[in-house]
């Protein structure tokens, strides 16, 4: 009996592996980048919560990467037994990996990874702002997975939306985590706020392509005017996947934003 079980498990590992070699490696790699606002939907007001329309979204879109901004965990204003990075993982059936950037209503506030893929490792990130500024940190985070055959970074930030001088300082931040990721392909999803032609956005680019050129605006979700939301690749990751779908989803009661869509393949 023993041998025939022991038998039975080889010959699934070896169908698993057969598996791998012969095409069973998902081909594509569905990203998202969203600006949840806590799960607060405009039309209902800031004391309202619904975690679930979040999910419901991410659900239909069926993403392996999700980058979200404004994340709460344990505040008064979405509930004190609430950590939203972790609660939507429940709801998604993913992992999560959540970014403190400040305190905030009790609690803590920042940006959150969503990831179908097991977790390999993660870091955590603030950005500042300049000395006396009534702008604010915020947070950005990056995790490593294996997926199409090969180790990728993912990475999520939010950017301020006040002073260009803030943004500024953040970005530098963010090209210094970048520059140190160099050699390997990292995929970045971010709330910018600001758009495409802002010139701020240049200093970004010296370490990071942007897969469009006239963005489809993002905010707000009920009029879309303006782009702040984005998927980006680090030079790495431009050798080795190509965009197969770049899409603004037409979701505009769960936030303010819309969320972004795009699917990568890797080259051959």
């Amino acid at each position: 009996m023993k041998t025939i079980v022991m038998l039975a498990v080889l010959a699934l590992s070896v169908a698993d592996l057969g598996a791998q070699a012969g095409g069973g490696m998902p081909k594509t790699l569905k990203v998202m980048s969203y600006n949840i606002r806590i799960a607060s939907p405009p039309a209902k007001g800031w004391g309202y919560t619904d975690l679930k329309g979040i999910a419901d979204v991410i659900n239909r879109q069926a993403p392996d990467l999700v980058a979200l901004q404004e994340v709460d965990a344990y505040t008064e204003r979405s509930g004190k037994n609430s950590h939203q990075a972790l609660e939507l993982a429940r709801l998604t059936g993913m992992h999560a990996h959540f970014v403190k950037a400040v305190d905030r209503s009790g609690g803590d506030y920042g940006v959150a990874i969503l990831s179908r893929f097991p977790i390999r490792s993660a870091e955590s990130y603030r950005l500042p702002v300049s000395p006396g500024s009534d702008g604010e940190i915020r947070g950005c985070g990056l995790v490593v997975v294996k997926a199409l055959g090969m180790k990728i970074g993912f990475m999520t930030a939010h950017l301020d939306h006040m002073k260009n001088e803030d943004r500024l300082l953040q970005v530098l931040r963010v090209n210094e985590i970048l520059e140190k990721k160099k050699k390997m392909p990292v995929i970045f999803g971010a709330d910018l706020n600001m758009q495409r032609n802002h010139e701020v956005i240049r200093t970004l680019e010296k370490e990071v392509a942007f897969l469009c050129s006239d963005c489809a605006p993002t905010f707000p979700a009920d009029q879309p005017q303006r782009t702040l939301d984005y998927v980006m690749l680090n030079p790495a990751a431009l050798k080795k996947m190509r965009v197969r779908r770049y899409d603004v989803v037409a979701e505009h009661h769960a936030s303010d934003h819309l969320p972004l869509v795009v699917e990568l393949e890797r080259k051959k």
